[in-house]
């Protein structure tokens, strides 16, 4: 699993520890850090230009000369991107960088027409694969700001191997959590807050569970008139130093907080839905169903299905199907945060040989009581990255309630264990 360091300062934000000592607390503690690197190249000298002015070059009509602010002072460069325009925000290599792949920025002519730096891609920049356009920037970034800076590229990227025994450490909360323990500092959950208005969801959508062994807890959330758009460039990086793919706004949030708070979620296209009804149930024997990654499966009775009371909409904890997934046509979705039994999960994933970020943390054990968390974090951030309206309430069908295990402890086994003599009271309090 792969973990943030800036993401872990967030949520802990008086951790004096550098990335190298949180390595070692953690390994020392049991969760080993295989390996620790930077998330992106750094070089410095890059810095967000804002394009006052762009002109046709006068002896190539393919290039353009353009005018650069970088806060204190104009730069010309000559750039030949089809994407240019004035008013954007860019990234200039200013004269004297060397970029990721080698290349040094010197001021030089090009036909006749001096141009100082370079306005870069986000593969001449070491973050992305795409080569053939410049990289455009939120307008909200200041001239002359370094691009480290703007894009939150100082980073540090821990690798950990994680035992099946701690579902509660694949997350940024739960490692998070390892090192309050440890000493580092004090845990600050992300906030939930959001707006409501509109219609009850209890009226948009019902919920039925058939078997309630494969999903004890199903809940759901209807939001409507959401715009699906690229995420922005700082979450979208992020996501991508982690390994996961940048899709859209709302399907990054899904990820996103799929690695914060460890729970998986899934955000369906519900105007594709054939009814407002969302029915957990068995697959029936070959039943036929395609996936978001464009195969088409033949299921067995052993696997979990949402469907929308009629086809299937997804496989329980594992994948989503093509039918219902969010697109850039997509306006009103159903959002899923449910708790799937691990022994189910993993029948199935090894049944299909299936496996997804989802599939990995059900088999092994989610927090039921964190759907709603998970929720109502996705449902803030999508409120504030994609708009729309959150209609009023939760729908949380919860028929069987998971018992956890109770652990009997003796205080003085603890103390014997220790090796210090530790009050009851003092044990009470910290149980958790």
């Amino acid at each position: 699993m792969k973990l943030s360091y800036n993401w872990l300062k967030e949520l802990i934000p008086n951790l004096s520890w550098n990335p190298e000592q949180v390595a070692e607390k953690l390994t020392m503690s049991g969760t080993e850090v295989e390996s620790l690197h930077p998330a992106w190249p750094e070089p410095e000298g890059i810095v967000v230009g804002h394009v006052k002015e762009v002109k046709t070059h006068p002896e190539a009509k393919n290039l353009k000369v353009c005018q650069v602010n970088i806060g204190q002072k104009r730069l010309q460069t000559v750039c030949g991107a089809s994407n240019l325009e004035r008013g954007q925000r860019v990234a200039l290599a200013l004269p004297g960088v060397k970029l990721p792949d080698g290349l040094e920025m010197k001021e030089a002519e090009i036909k006749g027409t001096k141009s100082a730096g370079m306005i870069c891609s986000e593969k001449e920049l070491g973050i992305g694969e795409v080569g053939d356009i410049i990289l455009v920037l939120d307008d909200e970034f200041v001239a002359g700001t370094s691009l480290a800076e703007a894009l939150r590229l100082r980073d540090s990227i821990l690798e950990l191997e994680v035992t099946p025994n701690r579902p509660d450490c694949l997350s940024h909360i739960g490692i998070a959590r390892e090192l309050c323990a440890l000493g580092g500092g004090t845990l600050k959950l992300p906030e939930t807050h959001f707006r409501e208005a509109g219609i009850e969801t209890a009226s948009e959508v019902e919920v039925e569970i058939e078997d309630v062994v494969g999903c004890p807890r199903y809940t759901a959330r209807v939001i409507k008139g959401v715009k699906i758009r690229p995420s922005p460039k700082w979450m979208a990086l992020r996501l991508e130093s982690l390994g996961i793919r940048s899709i859209s706004n709302v399907v990054d949030i899904t990820n996103w907080v799929l690695l914060e708070t460890g729970h998986p979620l899934h955000a369906f296209d519900y105007d594709n839905f054939a009814q407002r009804r969302v029915l957990v149930r068995r697959a029936k024997p070959g039943e036929r169903f395609l996936t978001l990654d464009g195969v088409g499966r033949t299921l067995s009775s052993n696997s979990l299905l949402i469907t929308d009371g009629e086809t299937p909409v997804a496989i329980a904890g594992i994948m989503g199907g093509e039918k219902s997934e969010v697109s850039g046509s997509t306006r009103n979705i159903l959002l899923e945060s449910a708790y799937f039994d691990p022994p189910t999960t993993r029948r199935t994933s090894k049944e299909l040989g299936l496996v997804s970020e989802s599939s990995y943390r059900f088999e092994r054990g989610a927090d039921p009581e964190n759907a709603v968390f998970a929720s109502e974090r996705a449902t803030r951030l999508i409120q504030e990255l994609a708009g729309g309206e959150v209609l009023k309430g939760l729908v949380d069908c919860y028929p069987k309630k998971v018992a956890f295990p109770k652990v009997k402890l003796r205080p003085q086994r603890v103390s014997t264990v220790v090796g210090i003599e530790i009050p009851k009271e003092e044990s009470r309090k910290t149980r958790r």
